[in-house]
């Protein structure tokens, strides 16, 4: 479930293609959305991976959810997954 505050919530883009985990970036105010049409224009020129993808919306204070179930059957489903997961989301912790 995603937990985006819906008051004021102009615009909800998701980022797909090429992530090793899908990603809902919001916007919130006229420049937070501008920086989103931004980003979804030149998503596919730039070659985001996750991490990098997420580093840009923390510089341009962009709220973001990294979507990954996180469940039993996920995590023993693939492991190597779930361990990469983590270690995406210490690396963007620091």
């Amino acid at each position: 479930m995603l937990k985006f505050n819906p008051e004021n919530l102009k615009a909800l883009h998701f980022f797909t293609e090429g992530l090793n985990y899908p990603i809902a970036i919001a916007a919130y105010s006229d420049w937070q959305e501008a920086k989103l049409s931004y980003l979804d224009h030149n998503f596919q020129k730039e070659h985001f991976t996750t991490e990098k993808l997420c580093r840009w919306c923390l510089v341009h204070n962009l709220p973001f959810q990294i979507i990954y179930p996180i469940s039993k059957k996920s995590i023993i489903k693939n492991p190597y997954k779930f361990l990469k997961f983590l270690q995406l989301k210490h690396n963007l912790a620091k």
